[in-house]
């Protein structure tokens, strides 16, 4: 038996804010009945809306979950909130693969990964997905991954526990192919 949840998520902003506050409300009487840890908001690509909810809210969202990609411009002001915000809020990205193949085919990526297999003992031979993942974890991003493959999941998990794995070059260069500040 589950005793609480330790995330709930709304999946978008409702039509209106009234109505995404009436949703939100009842959220805030989960966290404080115990039965969910923290609060977030998933498919929100409004900054505006954003800072409406969390000014309304007592309950503070910390949680973000949006589809990085270059639609949204990589929610650069979106992001700046959630890490200004007291306390901040975690941005989450879903499709952190799938909405950007221009940057896993872009040679700069490709010339990462030849110098990373290169460097290594070959016990771990890395990908383009695996570069986009250190990248956004080195942009203070945690990439959602819907894999269900141990194998897979392990390699990615190897990933996660490298900081530096991108030189600061490197990571200076991937940053323009998103327009990142």
């Amino acid at each position: 038996k589950t005793e609480y949840l330790d995330s709930l998520v709304l999946h978008s902003p409702m039509g209106s804010h009234d109505d995404t506050m009436k949703v939100w409300v009842t959220f805030e009487e989960f966290v404080r009945d115990g039965r969910v840890k923290q609060l977030g908001i998933s498919n929100c690509y409004s900054l505006s809306t954003l800072k409406q909810l969390w000014k309304d809210a007592k309950v503070k969202p910390t949680v973000l979950q949006n589809r990085f990609y270059e639609d949204t411009k990589y929610d650069v002001g979106l992001r700046a909130f959630c890490r200004a915000a007291n306390p901040p809020i975690a941005y989450q990205s879903f499709w952190t693969l799938s909405a950007n193949p221009q940057i896993l085919r872009h040679p700069f990526v490709s010339r990462i990964v030849e110098r990373l297999n290169k460097s290594g003992d070959g016990s771990v031979v890395y990908t383009p997905a695996h570069v986009m993942y250190r990248f956004v974890m080195d942009l203070g991003i945690t990439p959602l991954n819907g894999t269900t493959d141990p194998s897979h999941m392990a390699s990615d998990l190897r990933v996660a526990a490298q900081p530096g794995l991108l030189t600061a070059d490197g990571l200076a260069k991937l940053k323009t192919l998103i327009n990142e500040p």
